[in-house]
Formats: structure tokens, C-alpha cells, sequence
């Protein structure tokens, strides 16, 4: 019921982003940071009396930068902490490894906003407690906020409340 799981790129990118950054958020911030290197590239390279070396090393450390956020391929997949893949709900536990801690969406009884302390909002995923097993405390220790009964994520971008009916609308599907 509770495994954590490791997800390739295209597994991870095909999921549902519940909470995080979307791919598609990732794409509109990589197009602002080229606008913005486009930007100061132009406005360096036609200033008055700045010198060359100045300008290639601007030039250099702004394309560099560039190479750096495209080459961590975040593009493609995001960084999501709250997903959906296949029959699972999953929150992040290593967003380097992409690995997260799932639990089957049929387990699932409740979500509701929380606060992690001192004054984080999250997400609390609640999960059945006459379905929780040792082995699946156990994997729910493993996350990065520990719980033996529920599931915390944190959420930046979205309001909690729509995260959590949406996981709940999710969870309604699932057993109809």
C-alpha cells in the first residue's frame, strides 16, 4: 500500500502534478531567464565605454548559467513534491533521485491543509489506519516529514485548499 518509489524521467513527466512546479512552469521560467539574458546581453554589448573583457565575461557567465539550468533537464518534468502516477498518490522525498513516497489512491481517506512549523503550508494526505501495516510505517518514516498515518508535502505555488479537493476528487474516482 505505502512503497517509495524512484521514477525515471518520462514516468515522472507523464504524471499528474498536483502540487510544485509543473513542466510547463518550468518552461515559462526558462523563457523568462532567456528574455532576461537576451535582455541584459543587448543592453551590455551597446552600452558606452564598458570594456571588451567586461562584456565577454557578462556574456560568458550569463550563457554559462543558461547551459547549466538546461543541462539539469528540470524542463521536461518539473519539480513537483505532490504527484499522481498510475494508482498511487506520491510526495517527494529525494527531488534529486526523483524518488517519493506513494500510496495507493484506494488507501487514501482524506486531505486537508496544514501548517509544518513554524509556518510552512502544507498538505496533510490522511491514510487509513486499519490499512497501515508495520512495513508501510515504516516507509512512511522515510519521508521527509515523518508520519505513521498521513503524508505531508509542502505547497508554494498553489492554494492548499484546491490541492486538496483536488486529491480528494481523485480519490472519489477511484472507488466509484
Amino acid at each position: 500500500m505505502v512503497e517509495v518509489q524512484t521514477f525515471d524521467k518520462q514516468t515522472l513527466a507523464d504524471a499528474k502534478v498536483l502540487a510544485g512546479l509543473s513542466p510547463n512552469a518550468m518552461r515559462r521560467v526558462f523563457l523568462g531567464w532567456l528574455l532576461f539574458t537576451l535582455a541584459v546581453i543587448t543592453i551590455i554589448a551597446f552600452a558606452p565605454k564598458l570594456s571588451e573583457q567586461f562584456i565577454l565575461i557578462t556574456i560568458g557567465v550569463l550563457v554559462s548559467f543558461t547551459f547549466v539550468i538546461f543541462w539539469q533537464s528540470r524542463i521536461s518534468e518539473g519539480w513537483p513534491s505532490i504527484i499522481q502516477a498510475q494508482d498511487y498518490i506520491g510526495v517527494v522525498r529525494d527531488p534529486q533521485l526523483r524518488q517519493f513516497v506513494c500510496v495507493r489512491l484506494d488507501a487514501v481517506i482524506d486531505a486537508k491543509p496544514a501548517t509544518i512549523q513554524p509556518n510552512k503550508k502544507a498538505v496533510e494526505i490522511l491514510i487509513d489506519p486499519s490499512s497501515v501495516t508495520e512495513e508501510d510505517v515504516a516507509r512512511l518514516n522515510q519521508a521527509i516529514w515523518p508520519r505513521d498515518d498521513r503524508l505531508l508535502a509542502l505547497t508554494h505555488f498553489k492554494q492548499r485548499e484546491l490541492i486538496c479537493q483536488e486529491i480528494r476528487s481523485l480519490c472519489s474516482e477511484q472507488t466509484a
